[in-house]
């Protein structure tokens, strides 16, 4: 059977799959160098993935190490009764009990004036001129706790009009507020220092100014300066007596000392007697916050005990970290002994070595502990697997050495005397082997600044041949066609021929 060798180029669907299948020949060498590029991305992504995952377990036992916190020594503190009173206990608690009693509760100091009634005009009568008056009030510093200032407050004469509740204390309530807002924006007072005025109303047409200190307590007590015509004594808002029916004066004794003043709370911790400015007591117990919320006179009882499932839950954050590293390092610096495939850092000898290194460091035993028993971690119930993941394999190991000395399982994580002759504790250890990989221009940075070196000159050399490529493509589909023109020449001649040939 003949062959007709025109219908190749028959038409422009024919030279395009021609172009196209000398194009895929043509290709193979810049297809090649791509293929090496995509295999130096997937490394690089696998690195940063990698980097990540140490990050992660750097942050971790960073955390563990911290020098200014023991994460390990976490208390918890429990109350005999929650609605009268709550704790918080920071980790430099001691471990035990402590019996309470609350007798009163701190409280801010409070000056009422008399009481005015709507219709009165006593004030406007007696005061006729500016009246300027000052309202002592605390300012600790560091140098000096019990330091106060005094901030100055003026009622211009032309307020003394009107009625005397409803115009005159108004402006003096004003007077007050200005002066405080502006000595606490000249930084005369912090704003949690000032002393408030407001204008109550008792009963309908009968008000009272009402002056409150900010902060509770004897310290934070506010003390008053007299104008010259005695303006706070008339209103008896500066009055030495407790305020009665209409008559102004003090809510609350304030006293001459910490002691005798019923500002401040008084309670009783393991029979001592403790008065306080306020209601949240940090300094009766080292490290322990009482928040006093009720008045009771029996005994309640605060246990202070090793927080157990705060302290596990920071080493399982370290324990998953951990194990995340080990996984990902599983997966791509190791051959996979069930397909065989190579993982994209498992012919580099550096990242192959890491989990062999980091196992090496868990099983350690830690030189300077503070106990000849707690040396290594399957001690306090940390155990590897098959695969080298960490995990808890005994609840009750890991809760009896920290209940017995949060010390003992601390070591194990954080101690070093900074010595190459011991072996620091697997926290330390692992801080230390990691942060050459982590560090900003460490392993792996240098890793990926040489993958991403090698990908840019593969881009310049793709795109170079994408070029040649591209014009050869061009060569390919002219040649073509002008063959096509010659074949159709051809057959139009053989087509003449074969017509001429058969009149003869």
């Amino acid at each position: 059977m003949a062959i007709d060798l025109t219908s190749i180029y028959s038409n422009q669907n024919s030279i395009e799959y021609l172009v196209q299948q000398y194009m895929q020949i043509e290709s193979r060498p810049r297809n090649k160098l791509a293929r090496q590029r995509d295999l130096l991305n997937s490394k690089s992504q696998v690195l940063s993935d990698l980097d990540s995952k140490l990050s992660a377990l750097k942050s971790k036992v960073d955390r563990l190490t911290d020098p200014l916190t023991d994460y390990f020594a976490t208390k918890q503190a429990t109350v005999s009764n929650s609605d009268l009173f709550t704790v918080t206990a920071a980790t430099s608690t001691n471990l035990g009990n402590h019996s309470l009693s609350v007798e009163r509760l701190a409280t801010s100091d409070t000056r009422v004036s008399q009481q005015y009634t709507d219709t009165g005009t006593l004030l406007a009568s007696t005061f006729s001129t500016d009246q300027t008056f000052s309202i002592e009030v605390a300012h600790p510093t560091d140098a000096d706790a019990t330091n106060r200032v005094s901030i100055s407050v003026t009622v211009n004469a032309a307020d003394f009009s009107g009625n005397d509740d409803s115009t005159v204390l108004d402006a003096i309530r004003d007077a007050i507020n200005t002066a405080m807002s502006d000595a606490v924006a000249a930084g005369t007072i912090d704003n949690d220092e000032v002393a408030h005025a407001s204008v109550i109303s008792e009963q309908n047409g009968k008000s009272r100014l009402v002056l409150r200190a900010n902060q509770s307590g004897y310290t934070n007590r506010v003390d008053f300066t007299d104008s010259s015509n005695n303006l706070l004594q008339t209103l008896e808002i500066s009055s030495a007596s407790q305020s009665t029916g209409t008559a102004g004066g003090y809510i609350t004794v304030v006293g001459t000392d910490e002691t005798s003043s019923m500002l401040n709370s008084k309670f009783n911790i393991d029979g001592l007697d403790f008065y306080r400015d306020t209601n949240n007591v940090t300094d009766a117990i080292d490290g322990l916050t009482i928040h006093l919320l009720d008045t009771f006179a029996t005994t309640e009882t605060i246990t202070i005990t090793p927080d157990t499932e705060a302290v596990k839950a920071e080493i399982q954050g370290f324990l998953d970290a951990y194990n995340d590293v080990i996984s990902n390092l599983k997966a791509n610096a190791q051959i996979d002994p069930d397909t065989y495939e190579r993982g994209a850092l498992a012919d580099d000898i550096v990242y192959r070595g890491i989990s062999s290194s980091l196992r090496d460091i868990i099983s350690s035993e830690v030189d300077i502990t503070s106990s000849a028993l707690y040396k290594r971690l399957y001690k306090i119930g940390i155990e590897a697997d098959s695969n080298g993941k960490l995990s808890f394999t005994s609840t009750d190991d890991f809760n009896t050495a920290l209940e017995t000395n949060s010390q003992y399982v601390s070591d194990i994580f954080n101690a070093t005397d900074g010595s190459s002759a011991t072996t620091d504790g697997i926290a330390v250890a692992i801080k230390d082997f990691i942060d050459g990989f982590v560090a900003v221009g460490g392993t792996i940075d240098s890793s990926k600044e040489n993958l991403d070196a090698n990908i840019r000159n593969l881009d310049n050399r793709i795109s170079s041949m994408d070029d040649l490529l591209s014009i050869r493509e061009n060569q390919l589909r002219s040649q073509f066609s002008q063959m096509q023109a010659m074949m159709a020449k051809l057959a139009n001649q053989m087509s003449f021929f074969g017509r001429f040939s058969t009149q003869y």
